[in-house]
């Protein structure tokens, strides 16, 4: 890890922490691969104030865990709040130098707003927005995913061992804090839409409420009850709700940090956060058809669709308790359709076969290309277990007598297009691939392996100047020289399977000219 931290470009070090913590999940193991980088972080840590602020493959590979193993917690988290601020779209403005003055009152009683006005009612709204937020977030330990609990817990106490002298001791707390507030938090309130909370980015208006409740989580989150407001002293009308908070957030990462026991921390609610499926609800329009065949009026209409652990359902409103389903073991593709199909870039089809073994689809049409990939994705995860996956699929409509993709004029057809069942978004919540990680990770090391045996040459030189012969040195330097044999084995190996490859397509050439 530490070579890999050093010789990994800037540009390219969060794709390769992404792979890497995708491995290491995949294999349960990245609680172990996070510690290993907390040490190494630790180890050249010079000012402790600064620790994880920096771009390292340590921050960047806990940034990315944090997305991978947390979202549904930071969607139920922010949520309430995020819809609340979109929906009354507020005017809000601390900052004397961009307050915004108009008329108020009822007519004839017309008055302009002073710009104490402003910041007062703005000091209301914000102090609400930021007082619900923080009950959310001090509160949320009992569906705290267990991944992260540990991850929290394991930096947390590695940190106290590193500075265990007293001047430091809130040294752990910004740690954690640095993590959940200043890299998921604030981020996922000043964007929404970039962490799938929002379908559409925030309007001007509402974008500034945002950044001003990001800005009091962030100094919160710094844990600095003296240089609280001090950059921006504009923002003191919300000091005391801040300071009360950073005392919250404190003892609310004590809690998550320090109970051993799972059952405290609500381990089967968490569990059920950590499931493979995605569970998904919302108003879509549906089509459905079993032998008809399709038509370009064909008529979708309006149903409640939710995304349960074993089912598809959906109902004409949201309460109804008359409702039909699919079994989610039963689908067989969930894959795009055609724009020229319905006029629609949004539309998808879910594939299915009856107990008969008759294939029925339905269409869904989503308001927009997000909420068409939201669906694609939480589909394809909810099903990557099915056993009996079509290998190919007709991204057009049966219409007439024949496919409008392909033109066959068998309906039964196999299908003109392959099948993406663990393409969907390329986001955090796909489905696991360990064995595409590590082809990712193995091409990546491939690319950097001189500039890593360099690097390893420069560590053993250092090691005998300085005449050191410590047991722990020389594991270190054993296990680099390993490392090295596995990565030239693995090129060994794939080296083989491309010249035996070769061999066939020539055999298969002089077979075709004789």
């Amino acid at each position: 890890m530490m070579l890999i931290d050093e010789t990994t470009t800037a540009e390219s070090r969060q794709e390769v922490a992404t792979n890497l913590v995708k491995l290491f999940l995949g294999q349960g193991l990245v609680k172990e691969f996070l510690d290993v980088l907390f040490k190494l972080e630790l180890d050249n840590a010079g000012e402790p104030n600064t620790l994880f602020r920096s771009n390292s493959l340590a921050s960047k590979s806990t940034e990315s865990f944090l997305k991978l193993a947390g979202m549904q917690y930071l969607h139920r988290l922010l949520a309430p709040t995020i819809n609340r601020i979109f929906e009354e779209k507020k005017y809000i403005e601390l900052d004397p130098n961009k307050v915004e003055l108009k008329e108020a009152g009822c007519a004839g009683l017309h008055r302009m707003q002073t710009e104490a006005d402003v910041i007062q009612q703005s000091t209301t709204h914000l102090q609400s927005y930021l007082s619900e937020l923080l009950h959310a977030i001090t509160q949320s330990a009992p569906y705290c995913p267990l991944a992260l609990c540990q991850a929290f817990r394991q930096l947390y106490q590695r940190v106290q061992e590193r500075f265990p002298d007293k001047e430091y001791r809130k040294v752990k707390f910004i740690a954690v804090t640095s993590f959940l507030c200043l890299r998921f938090i604030s981020p996922a309130i000043m964007s929404p839409k970039l962490f799938h909370l929002r379908e559409k980015h925030a309007d001007a208006r509402t974008s500034r409420t945002l950044l001003l409740l990001a800005k009091a989580i962030q100094t919160i989150g710094n844990l600095d009850t003296l240089a609280c407001c001090s950059r921006e002293p504009w923002m003191v009308p919300l000091q005391p709700v801040i300071l009360q908070g950073i005392t919250h957030l404190k003892d609310f990462i004590t809690r998550l940090v320090c109970c051993e026991d799972e059952e405290d921390l609500g381990l089967h609610t968490r569990m059920s956060l950590q499931c493979g499926t995605m569970e998904k609800e919302g108003f879509l329009c549906l089509h459905r058809t079993k032998d008809k065949c399709m038509l370009m009026t064909s008529h979708f209409k309006k149903y409640y669709v939710t995304l349960s652990k074993d089912t598809l359902s959906y109902t004409r409103t949201q309460h109804s308790k008359k409702s039909s389903f699919i079994s989610l073991p039963k689908i067989r593709a969930v894959e795009k359709v055609e724009e020229k199909s319905f006029g629609s870039a949004n539309v998808m089809q879910i594939i299915s076969s009856e107990d008969s073994g008759q294939m029925e689809t339905l269409y869904l049409d989503c308001k927009s290309v997000n909420e068409l990939n939201q669906w694609l994705s939480a589909l394809r995860k909810a099903c990557s277990h099915n056993t009996d996956a079509m290998n190919s699929y007709h991204p057009g409509v049966y219409k007439g007598d024949k496919w409008s993709c392909c033109h066959q004029k068998d309906k039964t057809d196999a299908g003109c297009d392959k099948t993406r069942h663990g393409v969907t978004l390329q986001g955090w919540y796909d489905p696991l691939d360990p064995d595409l990680e590590s082809q990712l990770i193995y091409r990546h090391l491939l690319g950097v392996r001189i500039a890593m045996r360099d690097k390893y040459l420069e560590m053993t030189k250092a090691e005998e100047g300085n005449g050191k012969d410590s047991m722990a040195g020389q594991e270190k330097l054993d296990g680099i020289s390993r490392f090295f044999t596995v990565l030239q084995d693995l090129q060994d190996a794939h080296s083989a399977v491309e010249e035996a490859e070769r061999s066939r397509n020539k055999n298969f050439l002089l077979e075709l000219q004789t």
